[in-house]
């Protein structure tokens, strides 16, 4: 594996943004996951939305990706890297520091385009949106 989607990542794919779209097409299945966090957020987002179309996509999506659990090596780390983002005056929100924290876990590169999970120590972490 090489690459944690964050939930915003997962949400332009759904949404059929190009360059997202693309590149998680050129990815092979065993390159990418994500984390059980993005299953919540997904999930709660169709829920709240009530759409069937967005929850189809949503369980179609699901399907067919990998999903790496939350687990005490990502909640420890996760603690410290709020700690850290806090002490240092940022805010990140708290499924933030989680799906950061799993992505450092597993050595993988996150791909997002928010901006606080790309001020996180030591994360790697690349845009799809402005992917060449």
């Amino acid at each position: 594996m090489k690459f944690l989607l964050d939930t915003c990542s997962v949400s332009d794919y759904l949404r059929g943004v190009d360059s997202v779209v693309q590149r998680l097409q050129k990815a092979k299945p065993s390159e990418v996951a994500i984390s059980a966090v993005t299953v919540m957020e997904l999930r709660y987002g169709a829920s709240r939305r009530q759409s069937p179309k967005l929850t189809a996509a949503v369980e179609a999506f699901l399907n067919d990706v990998s999903v790496l659990a939350f687990d005490a090596e990502s909640a420890e780390r996760a603690g410290v890297i709020r700690a850290t983002m806090e002490a240092n005056g940022l805010s990140i929100a708290l499924a933030d520091c989680q799906i950061a924290a799993t992505a450092l876990t597993h050595d993988l590169t996150l791909v997002t385009n928010d901006g606080d999970l790309k001020r996180v120590p030591k994360l790697k972490v690349v845009d799809w949106r402005h992917a060449r």
